[in-house]
């Protein structure tokens, strides 16, 4: 079996030569020098031919490094070693390699690069005999070499293959120590390693302690092991960390601390471990079993088997964390509650998680890693293809599975990774199933509830009224022909019947679903409007006097006087809307503002376009919102009775029934806006309404759908019944308008 020197730095390029070269070659991997001088190739090849048969330069891992690597083994090693260098087409035709050697080229078949290397070794094989000299046997004094190069070389064949096997930290330090006591013929070895935090060997370098433990040991009492250590600052540890390198016992400094430590261990050498130029370790041992003295071609090589020792150690640490890692993300997002799905920018699914699988109804999550985003249903996979095309950082939809039937909220984070530049959106999926249920459950109920109380109202209303006409019906007889009786009678009867048509009328708005007519509503002649609208109400009924900035109240009967203030500062100046609907709503605003200020006051009423650093304003819809604020400087609402202003009958005047801020909210709502009511008593109120500029889905409008379906299912059937009534009552309501 041959012995060939491989500069690399690539894990990759040694599978692939061992592949190449099949089990007939052992390879020691050597890291090349970072540094561009060309003195560190010489000494890197001057420590390491004398063990190899063969050597292989990696081109693409010395990478401008090259030049210097070729001149420096051109000029060591024998002409008839073999030199193998794998090439790119670029530096073959920029560098000067010697024709001897043979050029692998990156881009060759597999089996073309598999024969001409075994015709190349081949040749270099028969060269090789037919060079060299037949030399009569002679007997000449020769003096003994100190070091034995095929143990040496054995004993890096044997801790190559250490590297390769699946051994534990603990198991790779005992074959280490195990390796180096056959190699020396040593009694006593201790290794000690430096603890540091788990980034130490990924290129972090935080030290988490500047002591160093035994690893393991050789020949050492357990208890010395388990309470002997070595420290940074002082004794052997420091004397190693700041001489960089090897010390005998006999000339150690005159230092207590270092002849304590020798003393206490039993050993005569102590051999420094660096990775990073950073000390990680010391090896320590006695000196032979025979009695002789270690020589120094020996430390030489024992530091150089320290070295690959600490790559090894550095490779196994980095394996076990990032595995460690992975362990850690799988059993994250195995118990994440939510559906997890991470895809790239090449739209590839990197992971997901069980829970994700189940909601969409995959196969097994490891058949869909690796896989194209087109395995996840389409309406999901939009969101996610959405995010990462748009740039937004997070993106967050309502899906519904269709072939399930299954509501989804999708909350995609997109974000782009450090190391590589590449964008990774995360999605996370929630089942809305039972949230909806949840949802149906409360809307049933407080419909059960508001219709109770509506009907109790209601009533009571109804016999407060009819008990007024029936007090006069029975006196009429009698009082008929007095003139005031009868001017009383008109006028207490009038006012009840009004009274129950306003409860008839809203009892009808909420006994349906409210259905929109969208048309685009300019908002500044929608509130001017409004405000025209209610001022002559008050004005016919002799209830105040609303007049603009700068004017003048008029002369006559004495009426609360009310200032109206406008500042319309939208720049949206069109919104998708019920035209009618929306001016019912403000003009009720208007009348509770007015009504709350008996000896007058002003009103303040503002425009804006909604922005999303405004409290409550975080899920502003698709296209924008604009708010409108009418705020008055009336009575004002105590703070216990402002969390119920929008409840059905609930008010605090003896003016109304108490359905006027009920109504105003779900006029804001059916247009998927919101309603923001804020209030000081004695200082006055401030009403606002956010309404999207574009109109919104909503789930009234798949009721009303499914009514007018039910309907012309009736009409073409010929079939009269409650649900067309209904639906004529909900067309009427909404879209039959003259």
């Amino acid at each position: 079996m041959k012995t060939a020197l491989l500069l690399t730095n690539a894990a990759e390029t040694q599978r692939e030569l061992e592949g190449l070269l099949g089990a007939r070659v052992s390879f020691i991997p050597v890291a090349p020098p970072q540094e561009p001088f060309r003195a560190k190739f010489d000494a890197l090849f001057a420590t390491w031919l004398r063990l190899a048969d063969m050597v292989i330069l990696d081109g693409p891992a010395l990478d401008a490094n090259a030049r210097w690597a070729i001149e420096a083994l051109a000029e060591a090693s024998d002409p008839t070693v073999p030199v193998i260098f794998r090439s790119t087409p670029q530096q073959r035709q920029s560098l000067l390699i010697p024709r001897q050697w043979h050029v692998l080229l990156t881009t060759e078949p597999l089996e073309q690069s598999t024969q001409t290397l075994q015709t190349y070794l081949e040749l270099c094989d028969a060269k090789r005999k037919l060079e060299q000299p037949a030399r009569p046997p002679v007997t000449l004094p020769v003096a003994p070499a100190p070091v034995d190069s095929y143990r040496y070389r054995d004993a890096l064949k044997t801790l190559s293959g250490l590297f390769g096997q699946r051994l534990s930290e603990r198991e790779l330090v005992g074959e280490f120590l195990r390796l180096v006591r056959e190699l020396l013929g040593v009694g006593k070895l201790a290794l000690f390693t430096r603890q540091l935090d788990d980034g130490l060997f990924a290129g972090q370098t935080a030290v988490a302690g500047q002591q160093l433990a035994v690893a393991g040991s050789v020949g050492l009492a357990p208890t010395l092991v388990e309470h002997l250590r070595l420290t940074l600052d002082a004794g052997l540890g420091g004397w190693l960390s700041r001489e960089v390198r090897i010390l005998r016992r006999a000339e150690a400094p005159a230092e207590a601390r270092i002849a304590r430590e020798f003393e206490l261990l039993g050993t005569d050498v102590a051999v420094p471990m660096f990775d990073n130029d950073q000390l990680l370790g010391v090896l320590t041992f006695s000196g032979k079993i025979t009695g002789g003295a270690v020589a120094n071609d020996e430390l030489e090589l024992v530091y150089q088997l320290l070295t690959q020792f600490a790559q090894a150690l550095r490779n196994l640490r980095l394996g076990e964390r990032l595995a460690a890692h992975q362990r850690l993300f799988g059993e994250v997002l195995a118990n994440v509650h939510s559906g997890v799905v991470v895809v790239d920018d090449g739209e590839r699914i990197l992971a997901i998680n069980d829970q994700a699988r189940q909601l969409l109804e995959l196969p097994a999550a490891r058949a869909l890693v690796g896989g194209d985003l087109d395995l996840i249903p389409g309406r999901v996979g939009d969101v996610v293809f959405e995010a990462l095309r748009a740039g937004d950082r997070v993106l967050e939809r309502e899906v519904m599975l269709p072939r399930v039937n299954r509501p989804l909220r999708v909350h995609v984070t997109r974000f782009v990774r450090s190391d590589t530049g590449h964008a990774v959106a995360v999605a996370l999926l929630e089942d809305l199933t039972q949230f909806k249920l949840e949802q149906a459950r409360a809307r049933e109920t407080q419909d059960k509830e508001f219709m109770m109380r509506l009907a109790f109202r209601l009533s009571h209303e109804l016999k407060n009224s009819l008990a007024a006409i029936k007090s006069f019906a029975q006196l009429l007889p009698e009082m008929y022909n007095e003139k005031e009786f009868r001017d009383q009678f008109s006028g207490v009867v009038a006012n009840e019947v009004n009274r129950v048509d306003v409860l008839v009328n809203n009892l009808m708005f909420f006994s349906h679903p409210l259905g929109l007519v969208h048309e685009d509503v300019v908002l500044t002649e929608l509130l001017e409007t409004c405000i025209k609208n209610v001022t002559a109400e008050f004005a016919r009924k002799h209830l105040a006097v609303v007049i603009g900035v700068g004017e003048k109240a008029p002369e006559g009967p004495t009426l609360p006087v009310v200032q109206v203030k406008k500042n319309f500062g939208h720049k949206l100046a069109r919104l998708e809307g019920d035209r009618l609907r929306l001016m019912q709503a403000c003009e009720q605003l208007l009348r509770n503002a007015l009504q709350s200020m008996p000896a007058g006051g002003r009103i303040n009423i503002t425009t804006s376009d909604a922005a999303t650093g405004e409290p409550g304003a975080t899920d502003l819809p698709a296209g924008g919102a604009v708010k409108i604020e009418i705020l008055d400087t009336g009575e004002g609402i105590a703070l216990e009775h402002l969390k119920r202003v929008t409840e059905p009958f609930f008010t605090t005047r003896n003016v109304g029934v108490g359905l006027g801020l009920t109504i105003v909210k779900k006029i804001v709502e059916r247009h998927s806006g919101r309603l923001e009511v804020d209030s000081l008593l004695g200082r006055g109120t401030t009403v606002g309404m956010v309404l999207p500029v574009k109109s919104q889905p909503h789930p009234e409008d798949a009721l009303l759908q499914q009514i007018a379906k039910l309907a012309s299912v009736g009409a073409d059937s010929g079939e009269s019944n409650t649900t067309s009534r209904l639906t004529k009552s909900v067309g009427n309501e909404s879209g039959e308008r003259s």
